[in-house]
C-alpha cells in the first residue's frame, strides 16, 4: 500500500517520545496546513472544471443536434428546390399550352364572327326584299318544276342556317370550355407557386433560427472555454504551489530533526527521485516524439511538449520514478491527468487517462513502477495513448533523456 508523504506531527512525537524545537515544530505544522489548504483548493478547482466540462459537453451535444437539424433542413430545401424547378418546367409547359389554347380560342371567335356576319347578311337581304317568308317563296312558284327548284333552294338555305347556328353553338361551347380550362390552369399554377414559395420560406426561416441557436451555443461554449482556461491556470498554479510546499515541508522536517536532541529516525519523508533513468511509464511504441510536429487534430505546426506512447485502452500506466502525487484529475487538453512530483524541481505528467482510470490520489506517495492509472483517450486525443511529459524547474524537457 502506498504510504502518505507525511506522518502527522503528533504521531511522530508520540512514537519518538521527543519534543522538537518549538520553532521548527510550528513551521512543520504550518506547512502541513498550507498543504491541506492547497489540496482543498485544488479539489475545488477540479470540481469547477468538471462542472464546466459537463456544461460544455451538454452545449456540444446541443450543437451537434442543431447541426443535424440544419443538415436535415438543407436536404428538405434541396428537395423543395428540385420541386420548384420541376414546377417551373411544368409552368413553362402549361404556359405554352395556354398560348395554344388562346390561339384556338381566337380562331373559334373568328369563325363565330364570320358566321354571325353571314347570318346578318342573309337577314339583311331578306329585310331588303321585304317581309318575305320561306312559305311565300314557295307559293310564288310559276309551276311545279319551279316549286321543286325553290323548295331545294329554301331547303339548302335552311340547312345552311341550321349548320351555321349549330357551328356557332359548338364554337361557343368550345370557347366556354377553353375559358374554363384556362381559368383552372391559372388557378392551379398560382396555387402551386404559392405552396412552393411558402414551403421555401418556412424552411429558410427554420434554417435561420437553427443557425441563430447554433451561434448562441458556440458563443456560450467560447465563454465556458475561457472560464475553464482560467480555472485550469489556477489549478496548475495550485499544483506548482503544492510541489513547492512539499519541498518546504521536507526542508522544515529536516531542520526539525537536526534541532531535536535525538534522531527522529521514524520520520518517513516523501520519496524523492535519487537520479538515474526513469521506468518506462507504459508498454507501447512511441507514436509521437517530443518537439515540433503537425498536430493530428488542429492540422497546424505546433510544439509537442511530451512523448506519446501508443497503447490499447485500459493498458496500465506506471510511475516513472518515486515521488508524491501533486495532481490527479482533469487538466486542459491532456484530459484526465496525473502529475507526480519527484523533488528538486522535477515532475512527470501522464495524460489522456481513461475515465475512472486514475488509481492514486493527491498527496499519495508512489514508488517507481507503481501502477497509477490506465490508458485512455480523454482530452484532445485521436485515440488511446499515453502522453508523457517531464518538467524540470517549470520547463518541459524531452522525456527520452530520462528514459534512455
Amino acid at each position: 500500500m502506498a504510504k502518505k508523504f507525511l506522518i502527522p506531527l503528533a504521531a511522530t512525537i508520540l512514537f519518538t517520545g521527543l519534543t522538537p524545537a518549538v520553532g521548527q515544530a510550528d513551521q512543520v505544522a504550518n506547512v502541513q496546513k498550507e498543504i491541506e489548504r492547497i489540496k482543498k483548493e485544488s479539489q475545488a478547482a477540479k470540481g469547477k472544471i468538471g462542472a464546466i466540462n459537463q456544461q460544455i459537453s451538454s452545449i456540444q451535444a446541443q450543437q451537434q443536434s442543431t447541426k443535424e437539424d440544419i443538415m436535415s433542413i438543407d436536404l428538405k430545401m434541396n428537395e423543395t428546390q428540385a420541386k420548384i424547378q420541376e414546377l417551373d418546367k411544368k409552368i413553362e409547359e402549361t404556359t405554352a399550352s395556354l398560348k395554344e389554347a388562346a390561339k384556338q380560342l381566337q380562331e373559334a371567335i373568328t369563325r363565330v364572327e364570320k358566321r354571325d356576319k353571314l347570318l346578318k347578311t342573309r337577314v339583311s337581304a331578306i329585310y331588303e326584299a321585304g317581309d318575305i317568308s320561306y312559305l311565300e317563296v314557295l307559293l310564288g312558284s310559276q309551276d311545279f318544276s319551279d316549286f321543286l327548284e325553290r323548295l331545294d333552294a329554301v331547303k339548302s338555305i335552311v340547312d345552311q342556317d341550321v349548320t351555321i347556328l349549330e357551328d356557332n353553338k359548338r364554337d361557343r361551347d368550345i370557347i366556354a370550355e377553353k375559358k374554363k380550362q384556362i381559368e383552372e390552369q391559372l388557378k392551379s399554377l398560382k396555387a402551386m407557386q404559392a405552396e412552393a414559395q411558402q414551403l421555401a420560406a418556412q424552411l429558410d426561416a427554420q434554417k435561420q433560427e437553427r443557425e441563430r441557436i447554433l451561434k448562441e451555443l458556440q458563443e456560450q461554449e467560447g465563454e465556458l472555454l475561457e472560464i475553464k482556461e482560467e480555472q485550469e491556470k489556477a489549478s496548475l498554479e495550485l499544483v506548482n504551489q503544492l510541489q513547492a510546499k512539499i519541498e518546504e515541508q521536507r526542508r522544515a522536517e529536516e531542520e526539525r530533526r537536526r534541532a531535536s536532541s535525538s534522531d527522529a529516525g521514524s520520520w518517513n519523508p516523501p520519496p524523492i527521485h535519487s537520479g538515474g533513468q526513469f521506468v518506462q511509464p507504459v508498454s507501447g511504441r512511441i507514436s509521437s516524439p517530443f518537439g515540433y510536429r503537425i498536430h493530428p487534430i488542429l492540422h497546424t505546426r505546433k510544439f509537442h511538449d511530451g512523448t506519446d506512447f501508443a497503447a490499447p485502452q485500459g493498458t496500465p500506466i506506471y510511475a516513472a520514478a518515486e515521488g508524491v502525487v501533486a495532481s490527479a484529475g482533469y487538466m486542459n487538453g491532456y484530459g484526465n491527468t496525473v502529475v507526480i512530483y519527484h523533488g528538486n524541481g522535477l515532475s512527470t505528467l501522464y495524460g489522456h487517462i481513461r475515465n475512472g482510470g486514475i488509481v492514486v490520489s493527491e498527496g499519495q506517495s508512489v514508488s517507481a513502477g507503481q501502477k497509477i492509472a490506465e490508458v485512455g483517450a480523454t482530452g484532445r486525443a485521436t485515440g488511446p495513448h499515453l502522453h508523457f511529459t517531464v518538467i524540470k524547474n517549470g520547463q518541459k524537457v524531452d522525456p527520452m533523456s530520462y528514459l534512455r
